[in-house]
């Protein structure tokens, strides 16, 4: 297979290369930049460049999202360094590999807001559509600006607003592809006078690659009053619906895999042939913000505040068809109100050849979670232990110091304090009542050796905050070995060293080496065979290499490069896992072995052909390494190559395109046997899958005015 993507590779590369000689010379698009490397960054404690950032930052704009054709946000992070795809039926993904079982991984923001959905806080990536993004920043390093969780890495997803001096801007567009997937979009933006607008409404429909149905519509307004050229007052509002069905979370077996690979619902086992059933899950989400923003040449202000409500619905219909008991089909209502207040501002001062920026930053969070359970099938059972209340706090306060001596030499250093209360209740009744005090610092000199480029080392420590649900598993199962009040927050420490250099636009480079330590990392425990929930398991240490490059080799021909190295394994800690080969529960020491889920290598190799003015043609090889499915590394699932493949067509205010993923059908699953169990002593490992997509294409079509 990887002889057959090569040589078709190849054959490509050819083929647009012969095609481009037609026409070298009309290509207007040569003198473009392709890296990004001075965009503006917000994700970070005040704007500034991202050549000037010390730290480890990927931008994704709405341009390459459009062109790239992703139908969520986190197919198209998986194109960036240092991004892991850990999805099963739901959408995540890990930055650096950081994430524990059953919860969240990095800090979710849209438009800088904290994002922190339901108990398990899974990353929320699924109701956001691609239409509204302007931009998605990706800040991997250990910064302070967004407090408990900046661990694991900060996505920061910016929706759209008007930028354009016209009355009127209209953009329509329309496409369909495989699984009868369609999407179609519409919005308005404009400015008159002091005021700007900007609306947009979009639907996603698919059918899934496995029957898994999704639909997905949202409306967007937002509107704002320009006080100033240096000062701005908005509010927004942001409406979300998504339904989905899905398969039962990774119960496809070797027998399932082979023979009922695309199927939703499948038989039980190969002797029973109960059909394992699909569960539904309706998400409706309200964002509702007022913002304002001011910035001159010295003095500079950001704040928001804001409510989100999070209401869902999960119908559970797995055991419908193969349990005779009542308490199957049981259904969750779950309901979320969120009000979080940020303020930050500094002022740049200048004392001859030294700059010197402070910024003091605040936010303010507080979230009202609760859960109800029913039993269609029979109401009388008790759902005490699923009837729950969740009340969380948290309050955090930075102080970031930026110095500038001379054109050459700067400095940043920065600390953090973060105040955490959370509050669970169910009738059980079970309580939990937890109050955790984190101190964050970083520091990060660094090296302009010329105006294009930059080089940096920098060290930083930072938390990940459990999960409502971790406190709830402690509080429910957890006994004396793991109560509530025994979770600690996951602590890091990070060193990192970056180099970014816009050398020329045929090559531009950002190339980063990180190492760190964690303490209190969570993973599952056991007494015996009896799953007591998550625990502060041992110490990890992780190490890595992350590249981007790019450029314009000829008007005609650009590339670029995503790749990550990545080792990660335990360096403290105990599981218990199934020995091998009589399948018995044992307790092992874990030191010295691979964290799972991590492939040491993973890239994206892209190519870029201009041969007209008015026509791009793309392709992308996406590698994703071997990883390591148990805690012991006895089991080993394989690298995975796929191919994508763009071509689009730009026409006054018209553009078509025509695109293709996984295009050769490479079959792609999410694999878990963590403990390594055995079908029987002796026997084969029985590990449990989730399918991916396969082989998907798409034509589409938009129109800007």
């Amino acid at each position: 297979m990887k002889r057959f993507i090569l040589f078709t590779a190849v054959f490509f590369c050819g083929f647009l290369l012969v095609l481009s000689s037609v026409n070298r010379a009309s290509a207007q698009n040569g003198d473009k930049e392709v890296y990004k490397l001075e965009e503006v960054v917000v994700t970070a404690t005040h704007k500034m460049k991202m050549l000037d950032t010390p730290m480890s930052i990927s931008i994704i704009t709405a341009g390459e999202l459009e062109e790239m054709g992703a139908k969520n946000i986190a197919e198209a992070l998986r194109k960036l360094p240092g991004v892991i795809d850990v999805s099963a039926k739901d959408d995540a993904v890990a930055i650096r590999g950081i994430q524990s079982s059953m919860a969240g991984g990095p800090v979710i923001l849209i438009d800088g807001v904290s994002q922190k959905i339901g108990d398990y806080r899974f990353d929320q990536f699924s109701f956001i559509p691609v239409s509204q993004v302007e931009r998605i920043e990706v800040l991997r390093s250990a910064g302070i600006t967004y407090g408990p969780g900046s661990a694991r890495g900060v996505i920061n997803v910016i929706t759209k607003k008007s930028k354009k001096a016209k009355p009127i801007n209209l953009d329509i567009s329309g496409s369909y592809g495989s699984w009868n997937t369609h999407n179609e979009y519409a919005g308005s933006s404009g400015k008159v006078n002091q005021w700007d607008y900007f609306v947009n409404a979009a639907n996603y429909s698919t059918d899934g690659y496995k029957e898994e149905k999704q639909n997905r519509t949202s409306g967007l307004l937002k509107f704002g009053c320009n006080l100033s050229e240096q000062t701005r007052l908005g509010i927004s509002g942001n409406i979300l619906k998504n339904q989905h069905d899905t398969a039962y979370g990774l119960w496809k077996y070797d027998y399932q895999l082979q023979n009922y690979r695309r199927d939703i619902h499948f038989p039980k086992s190969e002797t029973d042939q109960k059909l394992i059933w699909h569960n539904k899950t309706d998400q409706d989400v309200s964002i509702y913000a007022l913002e304002f923003s001011h910035k001159d040449s010295e003095l500079f202000m950001d704040s928001v505040l804001s409510y989100t409500n999070y209401k869902e619905t999960y119908i559970d219909n797995h055991d419908l068809f193969t349990s005779p008991s009542t308490s199957r089909g049981e259904i969750d209502d779950k309901d979320q109100d969120t009000y979080t207040f940020t303020v930050s501002g500094g002022y740049n001062f200048e004392f001859g050849d030294v700059g010197y920026t402070p910024t003091i930053g605040l936010n303010v969070e507080n979230i009202e979670f609760c859960q109800r359970r029913t039993y269609p099938l029979d109401p009388t059972i008790s759902t005490a232990a699923y009837d729950f209340d969740i009340y969380e706090q948290q309050y955090g306060l930075f102080w970031d110091n930026d110095f500038l001596f001379g054109k050459k030499w700067g400095l940043k250093i920065g600390a953090r304090v973060d105040e955490a209360e959370l509050k669970f209740e169910d009738r059980v009744p079970n309580k939990v009542d937890v109050d955790e005090t984190m101190y964050s610092w970083s520091v990060a000199p660094s090296c302009h050796f010329n105006d294009k480029a930059n080089v940096y080392v920098s060290a930083g420590k930072n938390y990940w905050f459990p999960t409502p649900r971790y406190y709830a598993w402690a509080a429910e199962k957890g006994g004396n070995e793991n109560r509530p009040e025994d979770l600690k927050p996951e602590e890091s420490l990070t060193y990192e060293i970056g180099y970014k250099h816009m050398i020329h636009r045929v090559f531009n480079i950002n190339l980063t080496g990180f190492f760190t330590e964690y303490k209190d990392k969570f993973a599952g425990y056991y007494e015996g065979s009896i799953w007591k929930g998550m625990k502060n398991t041992g110490e990890a240490e992780i190490k890595g290499v992350e590249l981007e490059a790019g450029g314009r080799v000829l008007p005609w021909f650009g590339y670029r490069f995503s790749g990550t190295y990545l080792n990660a394994e335990w360096t403290k800690g105990e599981m218990r896992v199934y020995d091998h080969p009589s399948n018995t529960l044992v307790l092992k020491n874990i030191e010295g072995y691979d964290i799972i889920h991590i492939p040491q290598y993973t890239y994206v190799a892209g190519l870029d052909f201009y041969p007209l003015e008015w026509l791009k043609c793309s392709m992308d090889i996406n590698y994703y390494g071997s990883y390591y499915v148990d805690y012991l590394n006895r089991i080993k699932y394989p690298s995975k190559a796929t191919v994508d493949a763009n071509m689009s067509y730009s026409l006054k205010n018209w553009k078509f395109w025509l695109l293709g993923k996984n295009i050769f059908d490479e079959e792609i699953e999410n694999v878990h046997n963590s403990t390594g169990k055995l079908t029987a002593a002796n026997g084969e490992p029985k590990n449990a899958y989730y399918v991916k997509d396969g082989a998907y294409f798409e034509a589409g079509v938009s129109y800007h005015f």
